[in-house]
């Protein structure tokens, strides 16, 4: 096959897969507020883009979040129903145009409440951290340590300036207390070796 042959072949390929694409849309007659309308309209030509495309995607991707905020329960009864349906227009599609069977693109909603349920479990996971993170237990609560009662005395007293003028009159007054009360204890006990 020539390259050129290949070219007519890719050709008749997007071809049956825009009329297949088409085939699984069904249209809808709505009405929005000008606003809307006109924003759609500015982003499609600033893309250069199809409004009802760029309509079609932006109701699809809201459709998703809607479906997202449903109950769980009910989520999960919608999208049964939502594949069940999607499921028999596809047939009557194909049905129409001759076809033995129509791939149904878009969302599967049943899909789609299963990655629901998994974010959902995803996020308790992580608030449950973070509240178990701000959380101390009481076993780990430093208490603040008490001083001895004696090192408390010992600090006071050596915080305790000796108010005195001359230096060395302090020391010479330590001196001679100390060598009174070993004079007083040798002479109360006779067996000291200082006697």
């Amino acid at each position: 096959m020539s390259k050129a042959q290949s070219i007519i072949e890719q050709f008749y390929q997007e071809e049956q897969a825009r009329l297949s694409d088409e085939a699984t849309f069904s249209p809808l007659d709505m009405s929005m507020s000008s606003a809307d309308m006109a924003l759609i309209s500015t982003i499609a030509k600033r893309f250069n883009k199809d409004k009802a495309l760029l309509a079609r995607e932006a109701l699809s991707q809201a459709l998703q979040d809607m479906f997202s905020a449903l109950e769980p329960v009910e989520r999960k009864m919608l999208a049964k129903e939502s594949d069940e349906l999607a499921n028999s227009i596809a047939t009557e599609m194909a049905e129409d145009l001759g076809m033995a069977h129509l791939d149904v693109s878009g969302t599967n909603w049943v899909m789609q409440d299963k990655n629901c349920i998994k974010a959902e479990r995803k996020a308790e996971k992580e608030k449950a951290k973070q509240v178990a993170s701000k959380q101390i237990p009481s076993d780990d609560i430093a208490e603040p340590e008490m001083e001895e009662p004696s090192e408390v005395i010992e600090e006071s007293v050596a915080e305790e300036p000796i108010e005195s003028n001359d230096a060395s009159s302090d020391t010479s007054y330590v001196q001679d207390s100390v060598e009174e009360n070993e004079d007083e204890q040798a002479q109360s006990n006779p067996e000291s070796i200082f006697a």
